[in-house]
């Protein structure tokens, strides 16, 4: 075994895990593996609306600008419980006609639990200064360890943390804007077994671990134009957040491995050294409009752009420098999002929400992985809204992801073989939450 092959294998995977970390099948709500919960009045619209809503604490997030609209002090959350299926079918092929022996893996994506808070302090009628602590990405996979693709990825885990800081100003009865910056805490492990051939079915396989984390900012600034108290559209741009990973690769030898072939075992533990990568999260611009058509009826629409082009070449680089870097191409593209939404007033205190979304995917046939088996989906959204106080407003919802069967033909690196078949993927998210004026 050479110690160059096994270095780009593991290295393979660092790269593979930062730049494709995610997929629809996780409990990213939306394509990638970018996050949108935030409070259960967004999914209950799915996710329509949110840059010109502007009617509670959550538009601290969504579009600062809105702040002005609420004529008081409030504090928002919201808690969400999110069960994603992906359950994989096929082989993985590592000479002609030769699989990898193992399992299809089962359920991949266990449940995971996100939450977000919000707040707005009103200074005066024309300044707000608004708070988000959000969870804008995250992600678990976890493969078993005889998974037929485990050469491809085992296990891919993520924590992004962002807290956004605002202010909000109105011009007129007409235009405000607001912004601020964007404070973004990334953190990531990746696993995947290491192909040693015929030998790791007497000793098992060896298995790489790269984990890292960085701390970087950002910002977000939007507008919102009211053209009277029931009209109003809203544009937000959130910024790119450049982020650099400093982590350390290790490598598990089995006992057995190193037992049977020392040299072998010693050239793997030579592996274990930092590494340092590269990711850009991307920036967005959103599109908003609400209609309030009459005391029972609203109607609301969103658009939003995301450029995901931002990851195409990823370069990881050894702190070792007689160890080799490596370069994955992910050639992602650029997606577009669209949502409505409704909603209905049955009484002053009750109120029901609907919402129907398209989430474009940054992934193709052409560049799809086991980290990230993404695919087009549609979302289905309901909502209820009830205020058991003048000043505290209880919101559930549910909220169903449509990804269907996304076919994969993919090699992680020159060593890990070539899996073929389909990922079967849906996701429900459950969410509740209270905003508090006081």
């Amino acid at each position: 075994m050479r110690s160059s092959g096994t270095g780009l294998v593991t290295i393979g995977c660092v790269a593979a895990g930062l730049a494709g970390l995610f997929s629809p099948t996780s409990p990213a709500q939306a394509a990638g593996f970018a996050l949108r919960e935030g409070m259960p009045d967004w999914m209950g619209n799915a996710f329509a609306g949110g840059s010109a809503k502007a009617y509670d604490a959550g538009t601290a997030y969504t579009n600062p600008a809105g702040m002005v609209r609420l004529n008081w002090n409030e504090v928002a959350a919201g808690f969400h419980i999110l069960a994603p299926s992906s359950e994989f079918s096929g082989q993985n092929f590592v000479g002609p006609g030769v699989t990898t022996p193992g399992s299809q893996g089962g359920n991949v994506l266990p449940p995971a639990v996100t939450a977000s808070t919000f707040g707005v302090w009103s200074y005066s009628p024309d300044l707000k200064f608004g708070l988000a602590v959000t969870e804008p990405f995250g992600l678990r996979v976890a493969n078993p360890g005889d998974f037929v693709g485990r050469y491809q990825s085992l296990v891919s885990a993520i924590t992004d943390v962002s807290v956004s800081l605002s202010a909000a100003y109105r011009f007129n009865e007409h235009f405000s804007i607001g912004g601020g910056p964007v404070i973004d805490y990334f953190r990531a492990r990746l696993t995947q077994a290491i192909n040693i051939g015929p030998a790791s079915a007497l000793t098992g396989d060896p298995v790489g671990d790269v984990h890292g984390d960085d701390v970087s900012a950002g910002f977000n600034i939007g507008a919102l134009y009211q053209f009277n108290d029931n009209l109003r559209v809203g544009v937000d741009y959130r910024s790119r957040i450049d982020h650099k990973i400093d982590g350390d690769q290790s490598i598990f030898v089995p006992g057995l491995l190193t037992l049977a072939s020392p040299s072998t075992a010693a050239l793997l533990s030579a592996q274990n050294t930092g590494v340092t990568t590269k990711i850009t999260l991307p920036d967005s611009v959103t599109f908003g409009v609400y209609w309030q058509i009459d005391p029972r009826w609203a109607v609301m629409a969103d658009v939003q752009w995301t450029e995901w082009s931002l990851i195409q070449n990823v370069n990881i680089v050894p702190t070792n420098p007689l160890l080799p870097g490596s370069t994955l191409k992910e050639n992602w593209r650029d997606t577009w999002f669209a949502s409505v939404g409704v909603n209905y007033r049955v009484t002053d205190k009750l109120t029901l929400q609907g919402g129907f979304a398209f989430d474009e995917s940054p992934v193709t046939d052409a560049n799809r992985t086991t980290r990230l088996p993404d695919g087009d989906r549609y979302e289905l959204g309901v909502g209820i809204q009830y205020a058991v106080l003048p000043n505290l407003t209880l919101q559930a919802a549910y909220l169903h992801g449509f990804v269907g069967d996304v076919s994969i033909d993919n090699a992680a690196s020159a060593t890990s073989g070539v899996i073929r078949g389909h990922y079967s993927n849906s996701i429900n998210t459950w969410s509740v939450g209270a905003a508090l004026r006081f």
